[in-house]
């Protein structure tokens, strides 16, 4: 899994818990709720309880929506 798909994911959600991200991106809950531990201590992403479900959710925080669109900008830099 890398940095740039989970990115992806969340944004594409707007705010998940890493069950749904984990079934999204067909990985193992584990591993999801590894790498989304490291977008929080990077500061490209930010949780909460949610007071509806209770679950730990994860939304992208505007340092994360920098790398997104840093991550874009390489994948069309060559057209």
């Amino acid at each position: 899994m890398n940095k740039a798909k989970l990115l992806y994911t969340i944004d594409a959600f707007d705010h998940a818990d890493a069950v749904e991200i984990a079934e999204v991106l067909e990985l193992n809950y584990s591993s999801v709720a590894m790498g989304l531990l490291r977008l929080v201590r990077q500061g490209l992403a930010t949780r909460y309880i949610d007071p509806d479900t209770q679950l730990l959710v994860y939304e992208i925080t505007p340092k994360g929506e920098a790398r997104i669109d840093y991550f874009l900008e390489g994948e069309f830099d060559d057209e």
